[in-house]
């Protein structure tokens, strides 16, 4: 179980995380989703130990763990670089990560072994990273964070420099192994796409605050707030005025064809199995979802349904 309790990081007179309390609990598959710049990396940077705390505290299994040092702290972690040493081979990779274990060589050498069968990297260990595909890399990766057997696993963006086939067997991967191990996992991305997929429960950050913590389908049907809304979902949510209030609803919620509201499609994208039309209405900008392609410029009546009412955040 992990634990941050008002945790504040400043560098200098920025504010990068913003009195930040959470808990997480065991063996959790736990996202920390958030635009650019929100302070979702330090966030993990924090907790990982490579950065100092300003003010609060960080439990791992009620140890307190604010000044220890990342050795110390029994996480392993997994970047989007892979920080894999380029002129070592695959195992020398593996085998540095387990240095600082008061372990012997032939057991250090047998866990190699057992989490390079695991991740189907055996063939691999005689080989450079620069002998690597990206997808082989990421394994490599994975692989020398959870050869040391840690409690906590953090990833920062693992999946980004992969392409779109590569990615999905690589979620598929990731979850597997966290389940199979038992591994409390913090998992940060920008992409509220994979934050769904899979993960447990999802915080949201901005500006270094905590906007929201809830399981995918609570964070996707009732968003705290405009933020969270705008960053979960695709195609997002529109934002429009009605009666004095903002108005946020998702693209499946506009019903064309008929109803109160009549605008101007602005365009039209094919999305594969429907289209997403771009409508004007009353300076607002709606999207929505159809069967059939609809030519620019013309008239459309529809309807809303199911939704969410925010005060006006500006």
């Amino acid at each position: 179980m992990i634990k941050l309790r008002n945790v504040t990081k400043f560098f200098g007179n920025f504010k990068a995380i913003d009195d930040v309390s959470l808990d997480i609990e065991k063996g959790e598959f736990f996202i920390v989703l958030g635009r650019s710049g929100s302070g979702k990396t330090t966030l993990l940077r924090l907790i990982a130990g490579l950065e100092k705390v300003s003010s609060g505290k960080i439990y791992i299994e009620d140890n307190d763990v604010t000044d220890l040092p990342p050795s110390k702290r029994d996480v392993g972690m997994v970047f989007q670089n892979y920080a894999l040493y380029p002129n070592k081979k695959v195992f020398e990779n593996m085998m540095i990560a387990l240095e600082n274990l008061n372990i012997s060589k032939n057991e250090k050498e047998k866990r190699i072994l057992e989490i390079a069968k695991e991740l189907d990297i055996e063939n691999l260990l005689d080989k450079y990273p620069n002998q690597l595909s990206g997808g082989q890399q990421q394994r490599v990766a994975i692989a020398k964070a959870l050869v040391k057997r840690p409690k906590v696993m953090l990833m920062d963006e693992p999946l980004s420099n992969l392409d779109v086939q590569l990615r999905y067997s690589a979620r598929k991967l990731i979850k597997r192994i966290q389940r199979e191990f038992d591994i409390t996992t913090i998992y940060v991305t920008h992409d509220s796409n994979e934050a769904l997929a899979i993960g447990d429960r999802i915080c949201v950050i901005d500006r270094g605050k905590v906007m929201q913590v809830g399981k995918p389908e609570e964070i996707y049907e009732n968003p705290a707030n405009e933020i969270v809304a705008s960053l979960i979902g695709s195609p997002p949510m529109s934002f429009l005025k009605i009666d004095g209030k903002v108005i946020g609803v998702r693209p499946d919620n506009v019903i064309l064809g008929d109803g109160p509201y009549e605008g101007i499609v602005s365009n039209c994208e094919f999305w594969g199995s429907y289209y997403l039309i771009y409508i004007e209405y009353n300076d607002n900008e709606i999207r929505a979802l159809s069967k059939v392609r609809i030519r620019e410029g013309s008239k459309v009546r529809f309807n809303l349904m199911n939704y969410k009412v925010f005060e006006n955040e500006g």
